[in-house]
């Protein structure tokens, strides 16, 4: 099996764990993925500006943020190997919201309409993305109530526990931005957090 063939496999074992696909609309999902290379730092906001695509992370990690009109930057999501994505959720642009790679990544990409036409004949893929479009609003909704029951700290011990890749990989300020918090108090919670489990 070629490196591409295998990268691809991650992607239909992915999208098996919402429905299984069969190898008709695996044939021709094929025709429309793209294997690519991102860039750290830069904006896949800029490079997929024309058009929706979907992306599927085959290494790296990938940041979604809102920014403010005083500038400033609050992360709402990140994306690590073997998680699906989308360069954008709506047809109208978003000029606070953006999505950039956090370190290199690599990714496998494909263009949206182009895939709501295949699930045209292929009802398997469109019922795939309904799923994954409901599993993505239910962790939205987990993380919107997180914000506002949770306290700090709580909300940084689940977010560890969560997200054990993330919390080693991501500089503080990522962290603290994603939990509400400045890069000061989260220095501060983790300081407590760190006694209480000596």
């Amino acid at each position: 099996m070629s490196q591409k063939k295998e990268k691809y496999q991650r992607l239909y074992q992915k999208l098996n764990e919402y429905q299984s696909l069969g190898l008709d609309a695996i044939n021709a999902l094929e025709k429309i993925l793209e294997i690519k290379t991102i860039e750290k730092k830069e904006y896949l906001t800029e490079l997929y500006e024309e058009k929706r695509k979907i992306g599927f992370v085959l290494e790296g990690i990938i940041r979604v943020y809102h920014l403010t009109s005083d500038g400033l930057e609050f992360n709402k999501n990140f994306f690590i190997k073997d998680e699906l994505f989308m360069t954008t959720l709506s047809n109208t642009k978003d000029t606070s919201v953006f999505i950039q790679s956090v370190k290199e990544c690599t990714v496998i990409i494909f263009d949206y309409d182009e895939y709501i036409k295949l699930s045209h004949t292929h009802q398997v893929l469109e019922q795939t993305l309904n799923k994954i479009f409901l599993r993505y609003l239910d962790k939205k909704q987990e993380r919107e109530i997180d914000l506002l029951a949770l306290d700090a700290k709580s909300r940084y011990i689940k977010f560890i526990k969560n997200n054990p890749y993330l919390s080693e990989k991501l500089e503080q300020f990522h962290v603290a931005s994603y939990l509400g918090v400045t890069p000061t108090q989260l220095s501060r919670i983790k300081k407590v957090v760190k006694n209480q489990h000596l």
